[in-house]
Formats: structure tokens, C-alpha cells, sequence
């Protein structure tokens, strides 16, 4: 069977095709947000004093980076209702890949503030900041220039990790694209059609990156005066 093209354009300009991309871009954004979040907190406890807390980090990294994502959300959605818990797709989808997306940031975010010379956290703590305000107007601002590119690579792959969600009928483009292809049995105009939906996405997000880092280097090595100027008055 011979590739049409005018099957391919038809399906590349469907709306349901253009929603499903937009789901499939949504769904990764707010999967990596909460990799971002817990992330920063997993990397925070890697770095405690504090032994539980480092074994907890440890162990919840292993745990979540060892295991592949597909079996992750085949556990939480067809798994955890003989243990008499339901989740919907939509929570089975952003836990899944939310948790998983963690267990590569809590590393990305751990590397970047471990890049930052010790010289500056002790010279903030000597200027009376306490480690969380350390953290927050000394090491965070210079460490998300190093985490950047890593964190540039995440997303990417999130977004095309999306895909595993299919298998638990999560209508994202993959989905919709199989549906298709059941409807029409045009199989490579179909894959095509999501290919180019998932280069498009993955073009526009090099040049979000591309701008982030060139806003993220402007910055420059804070000054002892502007550690001050930017310390919480104290009251």
C-alpha cells in the first residue's frame, strides 16, 4: 500500500489530533512540575545531616529509577485496585510520571547545588542567613544554570514519555493515533501524522530552552553587597 498523502494531511489538521497533541503537551508539563517539586525536596534530603533522610532519598531514587515507567503505571492503575485503591487515568498518569520524572531531577538538582563553590554558602552563613536562605539567594540562582541543560533533556523526554499513557487508555496522542489507525487501517500516514505532532512539540520547546539558558546567563556571581541588598529584613 503505497504512503497517501492526502490521508496524512486530512489526519495532520484534525482537531482531535491538535487536542490530543495540546493534552499530551499539558500532561508533560504538569508531570514534570511535580518532578521539579518533589525533586528539589528529594535532593534536599540527599543532602541532609541527616541519615533517615538521606536513606529515604536514596532508596525512593533506586526505587523509581530502577523500575521502567511502563510497569510503574500498569502498578498504579491495574494494580493498586486489588490493594482496594482506584485511581482515575489522569491520577495514575501524573503520579506515574510525576514520580518518575523526580527520581532524575532529585540527581539534576543535587548535582547543581553541589557545583556551587562552599566558599559562598559560608560566606552567606557568616552574614547571618540561615541555610534555607542560604539556599534560596545564594546557591539556587547560580546552581539553575548548571541544572538547565539536564533539566532541558528531561522535559524533552518527558514529552514523549506521554506516550506509555495509552496503555492505560489515557486519550493522549498515541492514543487518539492507534484509534485512528483502527478506523482507517492507514498505519504509517497515521504514525506519521503523530511523528510530526511530536517533532513540533520538541522543536518548540529547543528554542524555550535555548531562551531560558541565555536569560539564565546574564546572571552573574553575586557580590557580598548583593547578598545583603537581597536578605530579608530582619525584624
Amino acid at each position: 500500500m503505497d504512503f497517501s498523502l492526502p490521508v496524512f494531511l486530512d489526519y495532520l489538521f484534525q482537531e482531535r489530533f491538535l487536542v490530543a497533541a495540546g493534552v499530551t503537551l499539558l500532561v508533560a508539563v504538569a508531570a514534570q512540575a511535580i518532578g521539579v517539586v518533589l525533586g528539589l525536596i528529594l535532593a534536599l534530603c540527599a543532602m541532609s545531616r541527616f541519615a533517615v533522610l538521606r536513606w529515604f532519598a536514596a532508596g525512593y531514587i533506586w526505587l523509581w529509577r530502577g523500575t521502567p515507567p511502563l510497569v510503574q503505571l500498569l502498578l498504579l492503575y491495574f494494580g493498586l485496585p486489588q490493594l482496594g485503591i482506584r485511581l482515575n487515568v489522569i491520577e495514575a498518569g501524573l503520579i506515574g510520571l510525576g514520580f518518575y520524572a523526580a527520581s532524575y531531577m532529585a540527581e539534576i538538582i543535587r548535582s547543581g547545588l553541589m557545583s556551587i563553590s562552599p566558599d559562598q554558602t559560608q560566606a552567606a552563613r557568616a552574614m547571618g542567613f540561615s541555610r534555607l536562605q542560604t539556599i534560596r539567594y545564594v546557591v539556587l540562582p547560580q546552581a539553575i544554570r548548571v541544572m538547565l541543560p539536564p533539566f532541558g533533556n528531561e522535559f524533552a523526554s518527558m514529552m514523549r514519555t506521554t506516550s506509555l499513557l495509552s496503555v492505560i487508555s489515557f486519550e493522549e496522542l498515541l492514543r487518539v493515533t492507534r484509534m485512528a489507525i483502527n478506523e482507517t487501517y492507514r498505519v504509517i500516514e497515521l504514525y506519521s501524522v503523530a511523528a510530526v505532532y511530536y517533532l513540533l512539540m520538541y522543536s518548540a520547546w529547543l528554542f524555550v530552552q535555548a531562551w531560558l539558558e541565555r536569560v539564565a546567563a546574564r546572571g552573574s556571581v553575586p557580590r557580598s553587597g548583593a547578598m545583603a541588598a537581597s536578605a530579608p529584613a530582619e525584624g
